[in-house]
């Protein structure tokens, strides 16, 4: 019988040592674990949080428990600004006389019954509320704006019953004000993303101090839909001057130098439906300049009309760097496909080797 020579002890030390080497290029070899936070700021009603939404339902997992705790927010939702276009009708005298007692019903519910529902779904399919919505929606300030009340009140009848299950639409149409920090974390090809939202409103954004710290991007939200709104907690001010100062503001912050921000020209579909009603000229005196110069010349009235939008925002950046995409937060689609850019054209260029995605 034949045995093998004993190892010396330097031959198991150089052993031991080749074995660590060896292990150490199998690490090498695979890719790094990543850790980025994004921060996602914006004024209030930007789609911050419808947002954040698509990106943890897109890279994670919507927990029915999950879509079941905004049961009462939706019926709550339906329910109060059906209260609020009625109060607006009686005010202005709009209200149909046939409706009235219907009204009084919706006036003093408290809850969405599917009587209620009904009741609701009534009324506010007359065409004087229907033209009221059109006119005086937005001035009305309702939670989830005009587009999010139609699809409250066109699915009232669904919200009250009683084995009511949220859809996803549901879920990314229902309107909340984000208050204090909120944190999203997932995962994307070995990448650990944590996403910070924040509430938008003026009163929010001492807060905001809180999280500035370790962020690697910063993505700034404006809804190109309000160029002619004014902010719900100010009604002197234009939303959208109102966004700009901010982005001025945050891009000229010096704890965000070096920092790349990522510009999301936000309801891009609303701001395509409001063109032909609130055309530009009438809130910017220097579009028609810019609407046809040789710049833009062939394209569209919504290409030209994000384009001045994003060209604002343009002039008053004072950080190095930042990109711009025009963005619908409500269609995931269209997230999946901007944050899948952001990551492979935008993110690649802007962060150090140890950061790269």
């Amino acid at each position: 019988m034949c045995f093998g020579r004993k190892k010396t002890a330097d031959e198991q030390i150089q052993e031991q040592k080749n074995q660590e080497i060896e292990k150490q290029l199998k690490q090498d070899l695979k890719v790094e674990e990543k850790n980025v936070k994004i921060l996602i700021l914006g004024t209030g009603d930007a789609g911050k949080t419808t947002f954040t939404k698509q990106l943890t339902c897109l890279h994670g997992v919507l927990s029915k428990e999950t879509l079941e705790s905004y049961s009462f927010i939706l019926k709550d939702l339906a329910l109060r600004g059906a209260q609020t276009i009625i109060n607006c009708a009686e005010e202005t005298g709009v209200l149909p006389a046939e409706h009235k007692e219907i009204a009084k019903r919706i006036l003093d519910s408290q809850v969405l019954t599917p009587a209620i529902a009904t009741d609701i779904q009534t009324v506010t399919s007359h065409d004087a509320l229907v033209q009221l919505l059109e006119t005086k929606g937005e001035s009305l300030q309702m939670q989830g704006g005009v587009s999010g009340v139609r699809h409250y009140w066109a699915a009232a009848d669904r919200f009250a019953a009683d084995n009511f299950t949220p859809t996803k639409e549901d879920y990314f149409k229902a309107r909340i004000k984000t208050t204090g920090i909120v944190e999203s974390t997932f995962s994307v090809n070995g990448t650990n993303f944590t996403i910070v939202d924040v509430g938008g409103q003026r009163s929010e954004r001492k807060k905001w101090l809180h999280c500035f710290g370790s962020v690697d991007a910063i993505i700034f939200l404006a809804a190109i839909n309000e160029y002619d709104m004014v902010l719900e907690e100010d009604e002197t001010e234009n939303r959208l001057v109102e966004s700009i100062k901010l982005w001025r503001a945050l891009t000229n912050a010096p704890f965000f130098k070096g920092i790349p921000f990522i510009l999301f020209l936000n309801k891009s579909d609303l701001f395509s439906e409001k063109l032909p009603k609130v055309p530009l000229q009438e809130i910017f005196a220097d579009y028609p300049s810019f609407h046809n110069s040789a710049a833009v010349a062939g394209m569209s009235d919504f290409e030209k009309g994000w384009r001045f939008i994003k060209e604002q925002y343009s002039k008053y950046f004072a950080g190095t760097a930042f990109y711009a995409h025009t963005t619908c937060a409500i269609d995931t689609e269209s997230c999946k496909k901007v944050f899948k850019s952001v990551q492979d054209q935008m993110f690649r260029d802007a962060f150090d080797d140890n950061k790269a995605i």
